[in-house]
């Protein structure tokens, strides 16, 4: 037995099905992630999709992951999968495009899809990243499912499971709602009135139907959310801050029924006794605490993703800390009033200090502040004015301790700004490199000077690839190709400098290349 097929199986078997799936079925999709094992299975919306898979008639899913050498073997068969007639990727990030390049490369699948022969696996691209912009991995993919699994992943295996051929397939799903197919779609034409493709959401209505509640399959010591059962409480967001994707790509604020959320829990309480609940805006649930409460009362340890500033309540942290978290994710993105008002965020540092005075009061110790560098219009005093919070943080900490002897830690979680398309920012250029560098080793130094606090890793140079593949066309291919060939990132940046310079550092004007997708 091979290493990778060992750890498959040693993998599987702790492995805990929170939904039983059918066994054998006539037809199998590859399922894959573009990053390890340990990532992929933390992602809800992979998890899903492996689901939904499942519930169409005849169909299973296989999955597949980063790991291990060689032509890659799926987990549930062992079998490699360029044995498949199609290999869908659920892709959340940029940086695994070349993720996916390297497992094509491992299989001997050759990477553009025009070099590819009949008997080749169909490729596929889903996830957020196919909604965002999928012109840089147009050359190599053979199809884009735009929107939810639940209303693109039904007409894909349709197609599969009716047409002869891969080109039969493709021309179907040209002419269907929800599809990017880039042999058939010229982008240029489908900017024209009336000719846009349309981004297919999971709609308010659909999330009021059974069956329609995203919750974890299966559940395994081996993720991020060590053990969690994870359940989605709503999509989209109330705030509109000028830089985020999901809450300008996703939709309107709309949340899940608090019964769905709560039978679901019963479901789980066979497999583990951890809940995760996760959102871009978990808090903003209207009956938050009543779910909170009931996973308490079910013995469940429960935690959340993250959670809107204003949604901060006594009753929701009496109990998170009932079910014995004592973590808490709050992003406030800038250090000054000013500068988080023009990015579109109306809260204020005197409710910020407010509700973590709160958090520490009610027992928390561990709090985490999501700060983004290079922002428009940003100056030296608001980089100042996020160690001033920090500082003030620090002393509400201190003051807590005094009370309960048990001194607390922040970590200022810390990202430079990629303007994304869909976003009010996204003709902005990157911040200048040497602004970012004296900005973020004026943060390194302020922060050494704290105790109990920690810094985020900042990469300029990862910020500058992240923009330059999140925005770029078509003609990004060549650098991702190289990448996945083994060329570092220096090498990259140094290479593609000409072409990486009017994409990230300069404004950008006219009609942008990937509005020929309708979104939100």
């Amino acid at each position: 037995m091979g290493a990778e097929q060992q750890r498959w199986q040693e993998w599987r078997q702790e492995e805990r099905a929170a939904t039983e799936l059918p066994g054998h079925r006539p037809r199998r999709l590859a399922l894959g992630y573009a990053n390890s094992y340990h990532v992929g299975m933390s992602s809800l919306g992979f998890q899903r999709t492996h689901q939904l898979v499942f519930d169409q008639p005849g169909w299973g899913s296989e999955r597949f992951f980063l790991d291990g050498a060689g032509v890659p073997l799926t987990v549930e068969t062992e079998t490699a999968i360029t044995e498949f007639g199609c290999l869908a990727f659920s892709v959340s990030f940029e940086q695994d495009y070349v993720h996916l390049l390297q497992l094509l490369d491992r299989a001997s699948i050759p990477l553009r899809r025009r070099e590819r022969h009949p008997w080749d696996p169909l490729v596929v691209l889903g996830g957020s990243c196919a909604a965002i912009n999928p012109l840089p991995m147009s050359e190599f993919v053979d199809a884009f499912p735009l929107g939810a699994a639940e209303n693109v992943l039904p007409a894909l295996l349709a197609a599969l499971e009716e047409e002869p051929d891969k080109l039969s397939v493709l021309a179907r799903l040209a002419t269907t709602p929800g599809f990017y197919v880039p042999a058939h779609h010229e982008p240029e034409a489908l900017h024209e009135p009336g000719r846009k493709l349309r981004k297919l959401e999971l709609t308010a209505e659909q999330m009021r139907a059974p069956g329609h509640l995203p919750t974890t399959v299966l559940v395994t010591p081996r993720t991020e959310f060590r053990d969690k059962f994870l359940i989605e409480m709503s999509r989209g967001c109330p705030e509109k801050c000028r830089y985020c994707w999901a809450t300008f790509g996703m939709g309107k604020f709309r949340w899940h029924p608090t019964e769905f959320i709560l039978a679901a829990m019963e479901r789980a309480r066979s497999v583990t006794d951890q809940l995760g609940f996760v959102a871009t805006a978990v808090g903003d649930h209207p009956e938050i605490e009543r779910i909170l409460n009931s996973a308490c009362e079910l013995g469940f340890r429960g935690a959340v993703s993250s959670i809107r500033i204003p949604a901060v309540t006594e009753g929701v942290l009496r109990a998170l800390h009932a079910s014995g978290d004592r973590s808490i994710t709050l992003a406030p993105e800038t250090g000054t009033d000013a500068l988080r008002w023009k990015m579109g965020k109306f809260v204020p540092n005197e409710l910020l200090l407010e509700k973590i005075r709160l958090i520490f009061d009610h027992g928390f110790t561990q709090l985490k502040l999501y700060f983004l560098v290079g922002l428009p219009d940003e100056t030296e005093e608001d980089i100042e004015g996020i160690l001033d919070l920090a500082r003030q943080v620090y002393e509400i900490m201190r003051a807590a301790a005094r009370r309960t002897g048990v001194m607390g830690h922040l970590h200022l979680g810390t990202n430079i700004l990629i303007p994304k398309p869909y976003t009010p920012w996204q003709r902005h250029p990157m911040g200048d490199q040497r602004d970012l560098k004296r900005k973020i080793q004026h943060l390194r130094r302020g922060v050494a000077r704290l105790p109990n606090t920690t810094l985020g890793q900042l990469s300029i140079r990862q910020a500058v690839w992240q923009t330059y593949i999140s925005k770029g066309g078509v003609d990004v291919a060549p650098a991702l190709e190289r990448a996945a060939r083994g060329a570092s990132l220096g090498e990259l940046l140094r290479e593609y400098a000409d072409a990486i310079a009017p994409e990230v550092f300069q404004p950008m004007e006219g009609p942008l290349r990937w509005h020929f997708l309708r979104t939100g």
